[in-house]
């Protein structure tokens, strides 16, 4: 049975990025479309978005330039809006549950539980305490969610599918690295404004987290010691216009973030291997748009005695038209669509709006 399309659709703080497959043809998984648009600066902070009109113009824009038909959209959030809760609760089934949710999340959110969406899937039985179970919850505040449904139906589209940034990088990785011998691996997305952690083992997630720091950052700090507009820092930063700035000055600006990143993250980890699982992690996969932020993955390898990989979400695609996709325009780009891919993987059975 072919899989109906879904566009993939990533609205993160720096820019917008929209991935199309096809899974419905003979011989593998066919890309019909991949784009980023870039933001202005304050059209989104920190996930929430400010000025929709600048994100529906580049949403339109994506959507015009991909010539599809497709209408349905999957979409995901993250950022302070969206909690997340690995809990332990008595044993009971998806029914039982369903009725009881509310009450029992209620402790673990710390918004108004009327003011939320409230979704939640069991991990399984913790068999070291009898007649419990391990279930992830998940809040999204209402009014946060309605953005970003009042931005997608706005441009005549469907969105069917809400998911959470950390969730659909597990997604992505699944599909894409399915031989990944290592048991417990690291999926950190490194954003604008957002660092997303997803900690599997055995493929299956065991615990989640969101910082609020990100690429934004090392922009700001350049406009700062520099005296530069946001979008010439932004230049500044991914290696262009460089003319009149002293590269010992731009090393340490990228020194100094990449520590605070680092050192967060460690936090993270270290909270994972003491309070989670006592087994190590083994690898650690790399996403985002701040992933190839000069110097992070190297640092991230020593501080925490690893390998780190980029992601490349296109590698396992077997249908790659080469005249209308550059091969090495993909693997530049392929840290920041890895969101926008794991959504376009998904399907209207995964989750209804």
């Amino acid at each position: 049975m072919p899989y109906p399309k879904i566009i993939g659709l990533d609205v993160g703080s720096h820019s917008v990025k929209m991935v199309e497959i096809d899974r419905s043809k003979k011989g593998g998984v066919r890309l019909d479309f991949v784009g980023l648009a870039q933001l202005p600066e304050g059209a989104v902070v920190d996930k929430a978005i400010k000025k929709p009109d600048l994100v529906r113009t580049a949403i339109s824009a994506l959507h015009r330039s991909s010539k599809t038909a497709t209408k349905q959209v999957a979409t995901s959030l993250a950022g302070k809006s969206v909690i997340i809760k690995q809990v332990t609760m008595t044993s009971m089934g998806d029914g039982q549950l369903e009725k009881q949710i509310q009450m029992e999340a209620e402790p673990y959110i710390p918004f108004d539980i009327k003011d939320v969406h409230l979704d939640w899937y069991i991990m399984g039985d913790r068999p070291e305490k009898e007649g419990t179970m391990e279930v992830v919850l998940v809040a999204a505040k209402k009014d946060y969610m309605a953005e970003y449904l009042e931005l997608i139906t706005g441009l005549k589209l469907m969105p069917v599918v809400v998911d959470v940034d950390a969730f659909t990088l597990e997604v992505m990785y699944e599909f894409c690295y399915p031989n990944v011998q290592e048991e417990i691996v690291a999926l950190i997305n490194v954003g604008a404004s957002t660092i997303n952690i997803n900690i599997l083992k055995s493929g299956a997630s065991q615990y989640t987290r969101d910082l609020p720091l990100g690429g934004e950052s090392i922009t700001r700090e350049i406009m700062r010691m520099f005296d530069v507009n946001f979008e010439r820092a932004e230049n500044i930063k991914q290696g262009a216009q460089l003319e009149g700035i002293n590269p010992r000055n731009l090393r340490k600006i990228f020194q100094r973030s990449v520590d605070s990143f680092v050192s967060e993250i460690q936090k993270i980890l270290d909270f994972f291997a003491t309070n989670v699982s006592y087994d190590p992690i083994q690898k650690i996969f790399l996403s985002g748009g701040a992933a190839v932020t000069y110097g992070l993955a190297s640092a991230m390898e020593t501080e925490f005695n690893v390998p780190v990989e980029l992601v490349d979400p296109f590698r396992s695609l077997g249908m790659i038209d080469d005249k209308v996709f550059d091969a090495e325009y993909l693997r530049s780009i392929g840290p920041s669509m890895a969101v926008a891919f794991g959504l376009a993987l998904r399907t209207e059975k995964d989750k209804q709006v």
